[in-house]
């Protein structure tokens, strides 16, 4: 139970990483409410796989901003979420889970 919390951590983050420039703190946001969600779960894996069908649609159109980019244009993208408050706020309620 505790890696399907991992696992679904790990692909938010991923997916964050693909968005780009106003779009990016929209993915930023997404992915903060998907975080606290999941920390609200707890264990409760019928819960997490409804908060994984939930943001599915969301993490996809975050993930299609990053096809065909470089990876410099991939870097950029990322500094540029790392400057988004919902960003900032999703590393530190992150850490707690």
């Amino acid at each position: 139970m505790k890696k399907i919390i991992y696992i679904i951590s790990a692909l938010s983050l991923f997916f964050l990483s693909s968005c780009g420039k106003s779009e990016i703190c929209d993915c930023a946001d997404k992915g903060l409410a998907m975080v606290k969600e999941v920390k609200e779960a707890g264990m409760n894996t019928i819960k997490l796989q409804e908060i994984q069908n939930k943001y599915k649609s969301d993490l996809d159109e975050c993930e299609k901003l990053d096809d065909g980019k470089s990876d410099t244009e991939q870097r950029m993208m990322m500094e540029e979420m790392k400057k988004c408050d919902a960003y900032k706020e999703m590393e530190s309620t992150m850490k707690d889970l």
